[in-house]
């Protein structure tokens, strides 16, 4: 559906001249696009208006006959720029204030055919002037910063730990607590207290820190500090830098100096070496605990293959870059899924950094095709998945084919929302008419495009709840009203990263619905899993966990 047909099924709306089937549609519409949402508003206003303009206007019927569809916009215009339709603005609004519309979800309106509005754009913007690269045992006064996140502005205090920051001038500054600083500018930190290791790039030269006995500017490569309220020792690793004490005149320092300049201006020769480590043994560093931690994970999923409730558990191998065709390593279950069938998705780098040891399913028609069979009282889902951008109406995690009753559709809205859904059986006495869909709180911001995150789903028929979980931590639960609930789950021929809806349909057109993004590993479990066993799950399987000083852990 392109724009205009969008803004003509608006107009049939209001004046009641569209069918149930495109009510339906615009309906679904108005759930996922605010632009058109507000849109609607303003149409409702406009209409409201010229209501009450054209009760107080004579007009000839010859002339009502030449206005078109088309101009009734240009009128609107006018109608608004006069002082009474301003008054009525401000009615409205308030009416508006008052008023929400109500649209519901059913299972018809989940597959609307996609095809965003082309709405006006509105740049992103973010604040900061550099990102955490990584970190060991870090404890922040802040609370919890993870790797990729932009710092933010302000005085910043790590309390114990390690920490790799990049500034966006290319400056690779290492910080061990504990420490006080700010990030002024990307060729500007201050440091009240610490102890900083710098690389700094050709392009930054002229890099600056900032203490309370004076400034240090960099003149090529690489310089470490360990600042304090009173003084500041400066060690010129490579290179050459400049210091320049307060109150004392300039000067260089090469390769090998190590310098004490005191609050009071003078700079005093040191003999012993700061020894802090630099941004690229910090890195080696985390790689080497990051390769055990995945012996520890390898050891934890051959240990999990021997669940009899896992059904489904895929995820690629490096050695099998060029296979179609994706194991399901679980073992234990008499209701194993098949392997899984590759289609168009290609290999990526995974969570643990290994070339060709993830799916990526950006490329149009990409999934993963499989079979689950049986029929489960209940279920658990989980993957890690890294998204790209959320930029179709409904981003596909798992959805069987045509969801059928007793199926389940997991996915997330183009706003951050997760999407899930079991089908309720038609000649159920109790059901409801209207598929319920559980929804999370949004998850999305642009900050985790392009970041491994692991998602869960546990559908609990014995406790009647869905719980959504980010990150081994639960999100949001909701109760399975009795209406609503679905004893006996059932999943047949499915996708992974996508749709197939339905799968042998003769038209060429489809909904496309396939993940922006990768994923590396995906399990299915009969029954659903304790919030204890998912986020156990998630600590033993980010290569992220031990990074992170964690009182849970």
């Amino acid at each position: 559906m392109n724009p205009e047909q969008r803004l003509e099924l608006l107009d049939g709306l209001l004046d009641g001249s569209i069918s149930d089937a495109e009510r339906l549609q615009i309906e679904a519409e108005l759930i996922v696009d605010p632009q058109l949402r507000q849109e609607y508003y303003r149409r409702i206003r406009l209409d409201y208006l010229l209501e009450r303009e054209a009760a107080s206007l004579v007009v000839a019927p010859q002339t009502l006959e030449r206005v078109s569809k088309s101009n009734w916009r240009v009128w609107s215009i006018l109608f608004l720029t006069s002082a009474a339709s301003l008054m009525m603005l401000a009615a409205w609004s308030h009416w508006k204030s008052r008023w929400k519309p109500v649209v519901t979800v059913s299972s018809a309106q989940e597959g609307v055919a996609s095809g965003k509005l082309a709405a006006t754009q509105v740049q992103q913007s973010a604040r900061g002037f550099g990102l955490l690269r990584g970190q060991s045992e870090a404890v922040w006064a802040q609370g919890t910063l993870r790797e990729g996140d932009l710092l933010p502005e302000g005085s910043l205090q790590l309390k114990a730990g390690q920490a790799h920051i990049e500034l966006f001038s290319g400056v690779q500054l290492m910080v061990q607590g504990e420490a006080e600083f700010s990030v002024d500018s990307p060729m500007q930190v201050t440091v009240i207290k610490g102890r900083l290791r710098a690389q700094v790039p050709e392009p930054a030269q002229g890099f600056q820190i900032r203490t309370s006995a004076g400034d240090i500017v960099d003149l090529g490569t690489e310089f470490s500090i360990d600042a304090a309220e009173q003084d500041a020792r400066v060690q010129v690793v490579d290179g050459e830098v400049e210091i320049r004490p307060h109150g004392s005149p300039r000067r260089r320092l090469t390769s090998g100096n190590v310098v004490r300049v005191a609050s009071s201006g003078t700079v005093a020769e040191e003999r012993e070496d700061l020894n802090l480590i630099s941004p690229d043994q910090f890195q080696s560093m985390l790689e080497a605990q990051v390769q055990r931690h995945l012996e520890s994970w390898q050891q934890a999923v051959a240990d999990l293959r021997d669940d009899a409730r896992l059904l489904a558990f895929y995820r690629m191998k490096p050695e099998q870059e060029r296979s179609r065709v994706a194991k399901n390593l679980a073992a234990a279950s008499s209701w194993a899924a098949s392997d899984g069938a590759i289609v168009a998705a290609v290999p990526a780098t995974d969570r643990w950094g290994r070339n060709g040891a993830a799916l990526d399913f950006s490329r149009l028609g990409s999934r993963l095709r499989m079979t689950v069979p049986g029929e489960h009282r209940g279920i658990s889902m989980l993957c890690w998945v890294k998204i790209n951008s959320l930029d179709r109406w409904y981003n596909s995690l798992f959805l069987t084919d045509g969801h059928e009753d007793h199926e389940p559709h997991w996915q997330i809205m183009d706003d951050g929302r997760i999407f899930f859904s079991v089908k309720q059986p038609k000649d159920s006495a109790k059901a409801s008419q209207q598929q319920h869909v559980y929804y999370s709180p949004s998850i999305w911001s642009s900050d985790l495009s392009g970041r491994w995150i692991m998602l869960a789903i546990t559908y609990d028929v014995d406790q009647q709840r869905v719980t959504h979980f980010l990150d081994g931590q639960p999100i949001s639960r909701e109760a399975i009203s009795d209406r609503a609930l679905v004893e006996n789950i059932r999943m047949g021929a499915a996708s992974l990263g996508n749709w197939s809806e339905p799968m042998y349909r003769t038209d060429a057109e489809f909904v496309v619905r396939n993940l922006n993004g990768s994923i590396d590993e995906f399990a299915i479990f009969s029954g659903a899993l304790s919030p204890q066993e998912i986020e156990r799950l998630y600590r033993i399987g980010t290569p992220n966990a031990w990074q992170e000083n964690d009182p849970r852990q």
